[in-house]
């Protein structure tokens, strides 16, 4: 099920805007502050809208039920008692948010439980912007 706020139509097909498009809306769910507001920073350079930033699981899904983003850019090593992929799949299973997850690790059995959750990439620290918008650009046109 898709929320049509969280819809553009006049989204192109490359995952840009028009000028007359709503920007898509985007849940940082990151644990460092610092790197929290590098992600912000990124993100509303390249014309998306940051509606939330949650350090934690409960924190995410009380944000995406009040401002319904389309995406959310999730870190897999989340404090607390849920990790990223387990906020990830509350995203999605409760408000169709899709992810994009983000890792320090390279851990193949967490990479491995990273895909298998159904997420829209994988991007890996540190974090590089050319990357960050390809990711977002494909799983744009969905939203």
């Amino acid at each position: 099920m898709t929320n049509p706020i969280n819809r553009s139509p006049q989204a192109r097909t490359d995952g840009t805007l028009t000028a007359d498009a709503a920007p898509i809306r985007v849940l940082v769910v990151e644990d460092e502050t610092i790197v929290a507001m590098y992600l912000t920073d990124m993100l509303e350079e390249l014309s998306y809208e940051v509606c939330g930033v949650a350090a934690n699981a409960a924190d995410a899904l009380k944000i995406a039920e009040r401002e319904r983003p389309a995406l959310a850019l999730v870190d897999i090593g989340l404090a607390g008692p849920q990790d990223g992929i387990e906020t990830a799949q509350a995203l999605r299973e409760r408000f169709s948010v899709g992810s994009i997850f983000m890792s320090g690790a390279s851990d193949p059995v967490l990479l491995e439980r990273a895909r298998a959750a159904g997420s829209h990439g994988f991007i890996q620290k540190p974090y590089d912007e050319r990357q960050l918008k390809t990711l977002l650009n494909n799983a744009a046109p969905q939203y």
